[in-house]
């Protein structure tokens, strides 16, 4: 008996004794014993779909297009958008008139058919688009507060992700890394007496142009860009920029201030100033919503699953006991949908308590291993989160303290997610010398998984605990 002992307990020290988050879960340890028996067990817990409606998405990543998915139904995209100027901008000094306007969308990816036949509209900004605001960055954000919808439009343009309507489509190789990344752009040509516009505030008030605030509030609010008609495909544009062509008059050879050149003037979208992205997503995802036989994990902005864990039964079981590891997987079933063009694989998940799945990312906040964690996706389905010790423990003790301060049912009224956590899609970023997280935002790429569980109760999965007795 004493080697059965030991044995187990070297198991449980080889997996756990390292791990700095190894913690008591109880009111205190076992007197008079000298044997600590390691221990394993597991526990049921329940999981269920939740619609996630918009998402807090404060990127420089603009999407544009429509999708329609024959499991998620239609998507779409669309977003509003500023543009800066450099401090104190001046146009040329010998320039003389506007000869044309040029919006110049640029991305390296895309999902979807590379030739299916789109249209897209561009509209001017009547009121500013509020930074401070939160709801700024929401995907729910509404482009009708912002811009006139009887206005007519100042340009359209029909597209394709590839193809004739490309202005140019190169690849790039690193030399360093031998990566190659394709830069695909879209040109809109945009009326030239929008840029006589610019030019006459500029005439009118320099001041309007010496930094990207005065700008945007007294020269160009900003543009609103939909997709109008068409459906196959979504744009991931990652650079924008206004251009303006010019002529100059200087002087020849001979000194004579007679000679015309052309010359451009730009205005980009930058982390500096915003793009908010809205998107629209099919009520068809209800319909999965409510599926009692699996939960969906669907992005961006549709479906997250949740699960509830049996975070009080497990307290009352093992309130003598030190808790030293809790592992949780949740398996993706393969993909049986038969749509051309098939939604990634989401690469990471992020496990968050309920009731920090907004703030987490308003803050941005990378996972701290004691309420939040993430898992990447193996090769074998599945997305194992290897310890979450500390979040049981974390949860057992505000709830202890609540119900000292509250009483149990006031407690429990007021924290009815107290025992829940949320599975999200995320990019998660990390740094190219320490491989360190540096930074966890919500996924925007077109991923999905259906995954085992849901709200059927011959459907619950099982957590497994490991523990040692004093």
């Amino acid at each position: 008996m004493k080697i059965k002992y030991l044995c187990a307990l070297l198991l449980a020290a080889l997996i756990y004794s390292c791990d700095d988050s190894t913690t008591g879960i109880g009111d205190g340890l076992m007197p008079g014993g000298d044997r600590i028996p390691a221990n394993t067990g597991s526990y049921e817990f329940s999981t269920n779909s939740l619609l996630a409606d918009s998402v807090y998405a404060r990127t420089s990543t603009a999407y544009l297009g429509r999708y329609t998915d024959e499991q998620f139904g239609e998507f779409s995209a669309d977003f509003i958008v500023q543009f800066t100027c450099p401090d104190n901008f001046e146009f040329d000094k010998d320039m003389t008139e506007v000869t044309g306007v040029t919006l110049t969308l640029q991305y390296s990816k895309f999902f979807g058919d590379s030739l299916n036949a789109m249209r897209l509209a561009v509209d001017t900004l009547d009121k500013i688009i509020p930074e401070k605001d939160l709801s700024t960055f929401y995907t729910s954000v509404n482009p009708k507060d912002y811009y006139n919808e009887s206005a007519k439009s100042i340009a359209v343009k029909a597209y394709s992700a590839t193809g004739p309507s490309v202005a140019s489509d190169t690849t790039v190789v690193n030399a360093s890394t031998s990566t190659k990344t394709r830069y695909i752009t879209q040109d809109i040509k945009l009326p030239t007496k929008f840029g006589e516009y610019i030019f006459n505030k500029y005439k009118e008030n320099k001041d309007y142009f010496k930094n990207p605030e005065a700008f945007i509030k007294n020269v160009l609010k900003g543009f609103y860009i939909r997709c109008t008609h068409g459906d196959g495909s979504i744009l991931y544009i990652n650079g924008m920029t206004l251009n303006m062509n010019v002529k100059c008059l200087v002087e020849n050879s001979a000194g004579v201030r007679d000679s015309v050149v052309n010359k451009f003037g730009s205005f980009a979208a930058t982390k500096e100033v915003i793009q908010a992205n809205h998107f629209q997503n099919s009520e068809k995802l209800k319909e999965l919503v409510a599926d009692p036989n699996y939960t969906y994990i669907k992005s961006p902005a549709g479906i997250f699953t949740e699960a509830t864990f049996p975070i009080e039964t497990i307290y009352e079981e093992h309130k003598n006991d030190t808790l030293n590891g809790v592992n949780v997987t949740f398996t993706r079933y393969n993909d049986k949908n038969n749509s051309k063009y098939k939604m990634d694989i989401p690469n990471n998940l992020l496990m968050v308590r309920k009731k920090d799945m907004f703030s987490f990312f308003e803050q941005n906040k990378i996972t701290d291993s004691q309420t939040s964690f993430y898992a990447s996706y193996s090769g074998n389905n599945t997305y194992t989160f290897s310890n979450i010790a500390p979040l049981i423990t974390y949860c057992i003790e505000e709830r202890k303290k609540g119900i000292a301060e509250k009483g149990k049912d006031k407690w429990e009224a007021e924290n009815p997610d107290w025992n829940k956590v949320v599975l999200i899609p995320v990019k998660v970023d990390k740094s190219t010398t320490t491989n360190e997280v540096t930074g966890i935002s919500n996924s925007l790429g077109m991923e999905s998984a259906k995954l085992k569980g849901g709200t059927n109760p011959d459907n619950k999965l099982k957590m497994q605990i490991f523990y040692t007795t004093f």
